[in-house]
């Protein structure tokens, strides 16, 4: 009897990334979609289930790479995997020497670094901003890309192999949650006061993305004797001297609560409760042409959005009627669509269920990750 041709084992991929905070939903997702698939070692800061390793990490760049790029180049002569998947640029010196022994990278672009370059707090030395635009004149050659928004197609042109746009949409299963936890926290971290005005925000905490703005808005419904919380989940990006400077940090100190960056299970049990989630993004660098990854996650939660008025955002919130755009600057207008959420309840729950549906129906994860498997086919 003629004996069973065994079935090739699945190609070995190796995820890399330096410096993304522990359980990272974007990494996660990819990871995980990947792992259905493939044979996926990572190497990350923190451990998953796939991890070959912990990299070490630091705030500064350099330091970073001299500690990171030889800890990747032992993995990879361990592992010997077929494909590397790199999520940060400072990885594309080892990518592509990788790329010269025969094997695939695949890069993927989460922001475009050009338009962020000066804006960024540390690591934004002209001499990294000129490797940088080299190195990543190489990737177009000879790495496949993954990116995440569809504006960056406008930067990146004359790709000579195949590329992917893969957005950083949530999980199908987050908008079919209810009120109920997502874990199994002690009943008093959950139930918020319902005399008190909720407010969400989460991700990446700088002025940029709206903090000066947040504040200004809880300082004036203060100042119409109302009674307001802001929940911020996720890292401080400003500096405590810059913090204590801003106009009403001193006034509204004490009704933030500023949990860092925490689990989603801890986040969105609270978020759920918010009277709305906030996205407030200043119209720089390359925030106009990105989707805020809270959007849809506030979204998916059922909370109503109040975000910027930039037309990629309106094309979500206003033709899904999920919630409400608006100038970021325009403190009045966002302290009156806050108001008014929380005199019209029924409205506010429409336009939560508005949300949930649209990001069930268009914005989930599910159809992202088919893509990113086809280009890993290709």
């Amino acid at each position: 009897m003629a004996s069973k041709s065994k079935e090739p084992a699945p190609a070995r991929v190796l995820c890399v990334s330096p410096a993304h905070p522990p359980g990272d939903p974007r990494i996660l997702k990819t990871i995980e979609t990947l792992a259905d698939v493939y044979d996926v070692h990572s190497l990350l800061p923190w451990r998953t289930r796939t991890s070959a390793g912990v990299l070490p990490t630091h705030p500064r760049l350099l330091v970073r790479g001299l500690l990171v790029h030889p800890v990747v180049c032992w993995y990879l002569l361990r592992l010997r995997p077929r494909i590397l998947h790199i999520f940060m640029p400072e990885l594309l010196p080892v990518a592509l020497l990788f790329r010269c022994f025969g094997g695939r990278v695949v890069y993927e672009v989460q922001e475009n670094l050009r338009l962020k370059f000066g804006r960024k707090p540390r690591n934004n030395h002209p001499a990294l901003q000129v490797l940088f635009n080299g190195f990543d004149r190489l990737a177009r050659r000879y790495c496949s890309f993954v990116f995440t928004e569809d504006s960056y197609l406008t930067e990146y042109t004359s790709l000579r192999l195949p590329y992917a746009i893969v957005h950083n949409f949530p999980e199908r299963s987050l908008a079919t949650q209810t009120t109920q936890p997502l874990t199994g926290l002690p009943a008093m971290e959950l139930a918020l006061s319902p005399q008190t005005i909720h407010l969400g925000y989460l991700g990446l905490i700088t002025l940029d993305r709206g903090l000066d703005t947040m504040l200004a808005v809880v300082a004036h419904l203060k100042q119409n004797g109302l009674t307001v919380n802001l929940h911020l989940f996720g890292r401080m990006a400003v500096d405590k001297a810059t913090l204590h400077a801003l106009p009403y940090y001193n006034d509204v100190a004490a009704e933030l609560i500023v949990y860092g960056h925490v689990p989603q299970s801890v986040a969105f049990p609270i978020l759920q409760q918010c009277t709305a989630g906030l996205a407030l993004l200043k119209p720089l660098g390359d925030y106009p042409g990105s989707y805020p990854s809270k959007l849809f996650e506030y979204m998916s939660l059922g909370l109503p959005v109040i975000t910027s008025n930039f037309p990629l955002y309106r094309s979500v919130v206003e033709r899904h009627e999920c919630g409400f755009c608006v100038d970021p600057t325009d403190i009045g207008t966002i302290c009156a669509h806050i108001q008014r959420l929380v005199s019209n309840p029924g409205e506010a729950n429409q336009l939560g269920l508005n949300g949930q549906r649209a990001a069930y129906d268009h914005y989930s994860w599910s159809t992202e990750a088919k893509k990113l498997l086809e280009l890993y086919k290709l």
